[in-house]
């Protein structure tokens, strides 16, 4: 199965987004393109003839052509569709079986539950993965994604190069969805993988939610309908840790972000952040950073005065 890694990172340099019909006895262009073209069909059928293959496209199907690709009209019908043409530096063609998209798509999204939120490293979850032939059967996804088309033709209005960057934002956004789609897979019957991913995902967004506050074995219990050590177990094979040590882990990040932004006290951070005193605040802080509040505060402070006084040598 051909798949493309996309690095949307950087920006997709938009070349064309529009709509096309074709009604008999029109039919599609014999070309080849000198760049990537995403087909996403809404209506009708077409049927090209692309390199040595064929490739059939029918409402809900989404093909993305290889830059180089061989272009030929191999029937004549009605057919309406979005294209969009655009270039990248930034992407790599990849062979991979199903069974193995499925584990990177899987790996991906565990690991991402698990970055820490202020981190620059959320950046790394912009590198997605697309298969160059979907279908998208959820209406409500599909109709989403040709709404986010409709409502950006390239017309003369992109010239602005806020409207440039919204309209490449709008497309890796339609890049982003295709893949989230495959995370969802399998639907109808929720396999037993997919069932232990979304519980650990909504008892991690409980957490976050409600990180300051008490939270007890029979608060998880009483949420998610389940005994605390079959949550527990459930949420350490897909997070790597217990769900009160990840709690703490939310926590600390907040606390990190505070000490960064403002002149907050140690004391008051910790207090808003639900622990008991600053004692045990600074335990849990050196355990998970690997240095104390005020020691992880002067480096970030040190790092800031050296990056000052460089520039002000320039």
């Amino acid at each position: 199965m051909k798949c493309f890694q996309i690095d949307l990172n950087e920006l997709l340099k938009i070349v064309l987004l529009g709509r096309e019909t074709l009604i008999p006895p029109n039919m599609h262009l014999t070309r080849r393109l000198n760049e990537y073209v995403l087909y996403v069909v809404t209506n009708g059928s077409l049927r090209l003839g692309v390199n040595d293959g064929v490739v059939t496209l029918n409402p809900g199907d989404i093909y993305l052509f290889d830059e180089g690709d061989y272009q030929t009209p191999l029937e004549c019908s009605f057919c309406e569709y979005y294209y969009i043409h655009f270039r990248s530096d930034r992407i790599r063609a990849v062979q991979l079986s199903e069974d193995e998209y499925s584990r990177r798509l899987q790996s991906k999204r565990e690991l991402c539950m698990r970055t820490d939120t202020f981190s620059p490293k959320c950046y790394d979850f912009l590198d997605v993965l697309i298969r160059q032939a979907s279908h998208i059967s959820d209406a409500g996804l599909f109709a989403g994604m040709t709404e986010t088309l409709q409502n950006n033709i390239l017309n003369t209005s992109h010239k602005e190069p806020e409207k440039r960057f919204e309209l490449s934002a709008s497309v890796a956004s339609i890049f982003m969805k295709l893949e989230s789609s495959y995370m969802q897979k399998p639907r109808g019957v929720e396999s037993k993988p997919e069932k232990t991913y979304d519980t650990a995902r909504k008892i991690a967004e409980y957490i976050e939610s409600h990180c300051a506050e008490p939270i007890s074995g029979e608060d998880i219990e009483r949420q998610f309908f389940l005994t605390y050590n079959h949550a527990n177990r459930v949420f350490r094979k897909v997070m790597g840790c217990t769900i009160f040590k990840y709690r703490n882990i939310v926590r600390i990040q907040y606390a990190k972000a505070k000490l960064r932004a403002s002149n907050m006290a140690i004391g008051d951070i910790a207090a808003g952040l639900g622990f008991e005193n600053v004692h045990y605040f600074s335990r849990v802080f050196r355990q998970i950073e690997g240095l104390s509040p005020s020691d992880y505060k002067r480096k970030f402070m040190k790092i800031t005065d050296d990056k000052k006084e460089i520039t002000d040598e320039q």
